[in-house]
């Protein structure tokens, strides 16, 4: 069975990359009122947690991460202690463990993509958030990656793999607002950042690239001949200094 496309060291890693993404998803909550609850849904590690608790300075606000994987949240419990305004749930985001309208703000970064039923995740956000609650979220846009050399057949077989197999949801990014259209969100905007990336060994760490590829030979979408003269133009090209690889970061906000 393929790999799942993250762990917490691609977590991390990806969150360098996108700190700049990061921050100004934060500043969408600039509004919430002391008192109010952020939640960060599908928090992974938590980091994005701690960070907004780190921006926002309100005595009686309320950050709450949740996730799935209870080992991917578990080393960051101990920060709830030292700052009592925070708290992780194990939880499952297609069945919130929060009551109806009682959030203010939620934030989600790279879940929906996971999401087989985004009807199911986007019912139990509008049930969750309060009246003029504000929904933050942040995708990887699979369908977005290009290559500048080598083999572009075997770069559309990736973007096809990754967007129709590999991630469940893979065209989620594209699909953000209208899924919120369609769920009475209003005040919906969108903006792309488009990361380029100068290396191969960049587009490994935070792509996975060479992971990717070697499952496609797996699955026999390509062959080991072109899994092989594909990686040799991408190495070419970077030790030439003409390595260049992009993809589409999405972010979008909407308001309840």
């Amino acid at each position: 069975m393929a790999e799942k496309h993250y762990n917490s060291t691609y977590l991390s890693d990806t969150m360098r990359l996108l700190q700049g993404v990061k921050t100004k998803s934060y500043t969408f909550f600039n509004s919430v009122a002391d008192g109010g609850t952020l939640v960060d849904l599908g928090c992974g590690t938590g980091q994005d947690v701690l960070n907004m608790a780190r921006t926002f300075s309100g005595d009686n606000l309320r950050f709450i991460g949740i996730d799935h994987d209870a080992n991917m949240i578990a080393k960051e419990n101990g920060a709830s202690a030292s700052d009592p305004r925070i708290e992780f749930l194990v939880g499952d985001a297609l069945h919130i463990p929060l009551a109806d309208t009682t959030v203010d703000g939620i934030r989600m970064e790279r879940l929906v993509q996971h999401v087989v039923d985004p009807k199911a995740l986007f019912t139990e956000v509008y049930r969750v958030m309060k009246a003029g609650g504000r929904v933050v979220i942040v995708e990887s846009d699979w369908k977005s990656i290009a290559f500048y050399q080598g083999d572009l057949s075997v770069a559309d077989k990736l973007n096809q793999y990754l967007s129709a197999k590999k991630v469940n949801n893979g065209k989620a990014a594209q699909s953000l607002s209208t899924y919120l259209d369609q769920w009475g969100f209003g005040k919906v905007t969108a903006e792309v950042f488009p990361f380029v990336l100068t290396s191969y060994a960049d587009a490994c760490t935070y792509l996975w690239i060479d992971k990717m590829i070697e499952e496609m030979v797996a699955l026999d979408r390509i062959t080991a001949a072109q899994q092989q003269d594909f990686v040799a133009a991408q190495q070419a090209a970077d030790a030439r200094g003409f390595f260049a690889c992009s993809m589409n970061i999405v972010l979008v906000s909407a308001v309840k």
